[in-house]
């Protein structure tokens, strides 16, 4: 494979008996676990918004950014929220702590006893304008036009009904990310991400920095206008027993302008009990999350399946 395939989410929405998008989407999820996605109906305008924001709270200085590390946060794990600088965070063992800048949020909720869920911790708009604001609405887009749809059609592929997945996302579990690749050497090293799927919003830039491992070989992803990437986590691949497919990424950023993304990690209610298709056994989302960031942030083995990652 040398392109990712493109899917639109509005054909994908269409109610038909025969929707060709939903076989087009079956067989991406089949074979790459990744593709691009046009007419997904979030504006332009929230997205460019967004980035700017981004890029203008990474420019302020450490001492201000680290207001809102991981020392700061309320939720548990603290690492799922707020800001972590340069060589912060471990993904894989042959870049070992990657040359970028992150910064985490998630749905902004009461404080919670239940993991990854409670209040964030942001720069208001004296610190850091529109950061908030910018990434809030973009965040309430990409669940309300994106997500719901997303989910339907992954049904669909997988012939169930359209709703089956409903009552595992009716209180979602979000962590929804800026991340900053500084000129020249920023980078991520290689992983697979943890949920169902990830929503992936890359700035424009001519050269290509993302890179995933299809089944013969490493392909360079370019930006493509108007389209989101979607690749599929490891729940997923462990929900349909190895149907669908988490695949390995990573970033190697050349440019001499820096780099902002924004993904946005969608992971079932915290509670989901997972039963894999065709096989008995039961899995706990949240032991799977739980035990992804101590990989991450404490062991330092990596992100996902980056163990197996050579």
């Amino acid at each position: 494979m040398e392109h990712l395939p493109i899917i639109s989410l509005s054909e994908l929405a269409k109610e038909d008996l025969d929707n060709q998008e939903i076989k087009k989407l079956y067989n991406a999820c089949y074979e790459c676990g990744f593709f691009y996605l046009k007419d997904h109906g979030v504006s332009t305008s929230a997205i460019e918004q967004t980035i700017d924001a981004s890029k203008n709270f990474f420019h302020l200085p450490e001492s201000i950014k680290g207001n809102y590390g991981h020392d700061m946060q309320k939720v548990y794990p603290p690492t799922s929220r707020g800001y972590v600088p340069l060589h912060g965070e471990y993904l894989h063992e042959e870049i070992g702590f990657d040359p970028k800048e992150v910064f985490d949020l998630g749905l902004d909720k009461p404080l919670s006893d239940k993991p990854f869920t409670g209040p964030n911790i942001l720069p208001d708009d004296t610190v850091a304008p529109g950061f908030a604001t910018s990434h809030y609405n973009l965040q309430q887009e990409i669940i309300t036009k994106v997500v719901p749809k997303l989910l339907r059609a992954i049904a669909l592929a997988l012939g169930l009904e359209a709703t089956w997945f409903d009552q595992y996302f009716n209180d979602l579990i979000l962590i929804h990310r800026t991340i900053y690749y500084p000129e020249n050497g920023g980078k991520a090293g290689k992983h697979t991400d943890n949920g169902i799927f990830t929503v992936l919003i890359q700035e424009q830039l001519p050269h290509p920095s993302l890179r995933v491992h299809t089944k013969d070989s490493w392909i360079d992803v370019p930006c493509l206008e108007n389209t989101f990437i979607i690749n599929l986590g490891d729940m997923l691949q462990m929900w349909t027993n190895g149907l669908f497919v988490s695949t390995p990424h990573e970033v190697i950023h050349e440019l001499s302008a820096s780099r902002i993304s924004i993904p946005f990690f969608i992971y079932p209610n915290i509670d989901t009990i997972i039963e894999p298709f065709g096989k008995t056994g039961k899995i706990s989302s949240q032991e799977v999350m739980l035990k992804n960031f101590e990989s991450i942030w404490v062991t330092h083995k990596g992100a996902g399946r980056a163990q197996e990652l050579k």
